[in-house]
C-alpha cells in the first residue's frame, strides 16, 4: 500500500513537471519524482524483509496466572 502511494506521488510530480511554466519548476518536480521513486523502492524492499504486522486488538490476551486459578 505504501509503495502504491509513493508511485502515485511520483506520477503526479512527473505530470507537474511536464506542465511547469519554467525550467526551475520543472527541475524541482523531476527531483521530487526521483525522490518518490526511491521511497517506493524502499517501501517494496522493507515489505519483503519485515514480518507481517501484529495487531494486538485482533488476538485474545494471554491468560495470567491469577486468571487461571
Amino acid at each position: 500500500m505504501e509503495k502504491a502511494y509513493w508511485l502515485s506521488r511520483q506520477s503526479a510530480s512527473l505530470k507537474s513537471a511536464q506542465n511547469a511554466a519554467t525550467s526551475k519548476a520543472r527541475l524541482v518536480h523531476y527531483d521530487l519524482a526521483g525522490r518518490y521513486s526511491l521511497k517506493a523502492m524502499a517501501a517494496e524492499t522493507l515489505a519483503d524483509i519485515l514480518p507481517p504486522a501484529i495487531y494486538s486488538n485482533r488476538t485474545k490476551p494471554a491468560l495470567r496466572a491469577i486468571d487461571r486459578a
